[in-house]
This record gives C-alpha cells, sequence and structure tokens, in this order.
C-alpha cells in the first residue's frame, strides 16, 4: 500500500503489535492427534513441544501471558514449558485452536518458519553441551529471534521480498545491508522492539540481542547456523559455526556437529572433516574470517 512506504521502524512495529498471528494448521491438528491417542495422560510438557514447531504460536502464547498474568510472574515465563504452565490447557488449546491458519500458499513464511523451528533445536542441543541450566530459554529465544520477519511475512510481505531482492542482485552483501536499504531498517530491530512493546521477559529479549554473555551468544550462534544450515549441508559458514559452537561450549567439535539435525552421516562427516582442518590453521571458507556468508534467501 502506498501510504505505508513512508513508515519506518516505529510505525512498523505499531501496526504490527496488536494484529492477531495465525498458527499453522499441521500444528492444530498435532493437537487433535496428541489428545486423541494420549488422553488423559497428555502432559504439560507433551503440549510446550508442539511450541517449538510453530513460533508464531509461540509468540502467541508468550504474548497472551503478558496480557493476563500480572508483571511479576509474566516476566519469569522464558521457556515453552513455562508458557503452556502458565496460561493452562485450556488457554492453550483455545489459542490454538481458535487461531486462524497460516496459508499453505505463503512458502516464505513457512520456509522462514522452518527455520525459526530449525534455530531451537540447534539452540537446545548446543545448549546442553555446556550443560546449561535450562536449554529452553535458549530454544525459546531461537525461536523468537526473527519474529519481526514473520510478521512481515504475514502482514506485509512486500517488504521482507524486496529485501531479498536486493540480496539476489548483489546490491547487498548481507541480509541487514539489504533490509537497510530497501526498508530503512533491520528487521533484527523490528524484533527487538516489538519484543519490548509486548513486554517480553528480559531475559529473553538479552537472548535475542545477542549480549555480550556466553548463553546470548549461543543462542544468537543457533540462529545463524541454523540459516546456514536451511542453505545446505555445505555451506561455506557451517564449519566456522560448528567451531565457534565448539568454543563457547568447550564441547569437541564431533559433538557440536551431532547437534545439527537432518544432515546425513556422510554431511556430518564432511562437514567435521572441514571444521578441524580450518582449526587447525588449514584452508578456510570464503567469507567466513569475520562475517559469515549469507545466500539470497528470506529471513
Amino acid at each position: 500500500m502506498a501510504w505505508r512506504d513512508w513508515w519506518g521502524i516505529k510505525q512498523w512495529a505499531a501496526y504490527l503489535e496488536h494484529l492477531e498471528l495465525p498458527v499453522k494448521g499441521t500444528t492444530q491438528q498435532a493437537l487433535l492427534e496428541l489428545e486423541a491417542s494420549r488422553a488423559d495422560q497428555l502432559s504439560a510438557r507433551d503440549l510446550s513441544g508442539l511450541l517449538l514447531e510453530d513460533p508464531l504460536f509461540a509468540l502467541r502464547l508468550l504474548r497472551e501471558a503478558n496480557r493476563r498474568l500480572p508483571p511479576r510472574l509474566a516476566r519469569d515465563i522464558t521457556t515453552p514449558l513455562g508458557a503452556v504452565l502458565a496460561l493452562g490447557t485450556e488457554q492453550f488449546r483455545a489459542q490454538l485452536l481458535e487461531a486462524p491458519q497460516v496459508s499453505p500458499d505463503n512458502q516464505a513464511l513457512l520456509a522462514a518458519e522452518a527455520t525459526a523451528t530449525l534455530a531451537a533445536r540447534v539452540a537446545y542441543a548446543w545448549a546442553g553441551l555446556h550443560y546449561d541450566l535450562d536449554p529452553g530459554e535458549l530454544a525459546l529465544a531461537a525461536l523468537l529471534s526473527n519474529a519481526g520477519d514473520l510478521q512481515l511475512w504475514v502482514f506485509a510481505p512486500e517488504l521482507p521480498s524486496k529485501a531479498a531482492e536486493e540480496l539476489a542482485s548483489g546490491r547487498a552483501g548481507r541480509s541487514i545491508q539489504a533490509q537497510q536499504q530497501v526498508c530503512g531498517f533491520a528487521f533484527r530491530d523490528l524484533t527487538l522492539m516489538l519484543c519490548e512493546n509486548w513486554g517480553l521477559p528480559l531475559l529473553i529479549r538479552q537472548l535475542i540481542r545477542g549480549d555480550e554473555n556466553r548463553r546470548a551468544q549461543l543462542a544468537r550462534l543457533a540462529v545463524d547456523a541454523a540459516r546456514h544450515l536451511s542453505n545446505g549441508a555445505t555451506d561455506p559458514a557451517l564449519p566456522h559455526d560448528v567451531r565457534e559452537a565448539g568454543r563457547l561450549t568447550g564441547a569437541n567439535l564431533a559433538k557440536v556437529v551431532e547437534g545439527l539435525p537432518g544432515l546425513m552421516d556422510e554431511e556430518r562427516a564432511a562437514l567435521l572433516t572441514v571444521a578441524e582442518a580450518q582449526g587447525e590453521g588449514g584452508p578456510r571458507a570464503p567469507g567466513t574470517a569475520g562475517s559469515t556468508p549469507e545466500a539470497p534467501v528470506p529471513e
């Protein structure tokens, strides 16, 4: 719409802040199947697993918790399980089953959600490598790290589409540069502004921001690794991600590679070989010194 062309980050945040978020139809179906198969044995932990498969549903639940609960209690909800326990089963069902569905035609949104889900899995696995007190916090932060991007794909797909085109054209070397060139702001900054407007827990905002502590760095690295992994096992930035995760967790590189989901055995072996070689001073993949390369895919 032409009247939105002049909007900056504050106008977009104000517009997106109160819109109703859709959920995946597959998540709704998964709940019904769980209820049919587990009946009275269905636990809050079973339900919390559904959140890590659907970032917009997780965001719905956190927003609802902050709307319904006293501020002191809402600030303590930093894990998927905590969100389920805070609102209860009935509110969980209502938030999921009464929500509009993500359009199956919105392939760009579904791809971005898949990457967010992948980031949550990577964060959970890597957090366990250094015995994190609550890997669920890192997983939730990774899941929601690109919430602004996801909302734009739902309600203003022309913005992330233009940013993706700018990146693909070569006029921008990284996604954040492409976003700033065509939209005037970085989508990550939009995410952080929305998280503040929604009153999401400070810890989650710190983890999303990638503050200078080990947990936040690991959550942010999981987001980057998921984006690179979505390009394929041979993405030249992945070995750098693996070595950095090894540094942050103190785990050996083989364990770090095991935490990357969806890879075949031969892909894991090849990635481990490259990461180990680069760590020993061997040839580095192009672009892995300093900033990591990005393929022209929507974020």
